[in-house]
C-alpha cells in the first residue's frame, strides 16, 4: 500500500480570500440581481468602507421605490369578505428604514471624516457642540 504525500503548499498563501480579492463584490448573493446600471454605480467602490454600505443602500432604495404601486388590490376571503392588500404598505415601511440607515450612515461618514477629514478633529467638533447643548 502506497501513501499519497501532498504536494508543498506555498507558505505566501493562506487558505480563503486573499487581500484585494474583490470576488465577493461581483459574485456576491445579490450580484445576479442587480441590473447592469445599478453594478456599474456599485463598481469602483472599496467593499469595506461607510461610501460603499451608502451607494449599496442608495441602488436598493431607487429599485424599491422604482417597484412601488399604490394601486389598489384586494383579496377575498372563504366568507366573500374584501380586503385591501397592504403590501405596499410593507414596501414603504421598508424604504422608511431604507432611508434611516441611509441618513445614520451619512451622518456618520461626516462625522469620521468632516470637512477636514481628521477623526480627531470630527469628535472634538462633536464634543463641542454637546457642550454648547448642554450648557457647560
Amino acid at each position: 500500500m502506497t501513501t499519497r504525500k501532498k504536494p508543498p503548499r506555498n507558505t505566501n498563501r493562506k487558505p480563503g480570500g486573499q487581500p484585494g480579492n474583490k470576488n465577493a463584490m461581483h459574485h456576491g448573493f445579490y450580484a445576479k440581481r442587480f441590473t447592469a446600471d445599478e453594478n456599474k454605480r456599485l463598481d469602483g467602490i472599496e467593499p469595506t468602507n461607510l461610501l460603499s454600505e451608502i451607494a449599496f443602500i442608495r441602488v436598493c432604495m431607487d429599485r424599491l421605490a422604482g417597484e412601488l404601486n399604490f394601486d389598489a388590490a384586494y383579496h377575498t376571503d372563504n366568507q366573500q369578505n374584501q380586503t385591501r392588500d397592504p403590501h405596499y404598505l410593507s414596501q414603504l415601511n421598508t424604504l422608511s428604514l431604507m432611508t434611516q440607515s441611509l441618513s445614520t450612515l451619512t451622518r456618520t461618514h461626516h462625522l469620521i471624516h468632516g470637512k477636514s477629514g481628521n477623526v480627531i478633529d470630527a469628535i472634538q467638533q462633536a464634543l463641542e457642540e454637546l457642550r454648547l447643548e448642554m450648557g457647560l
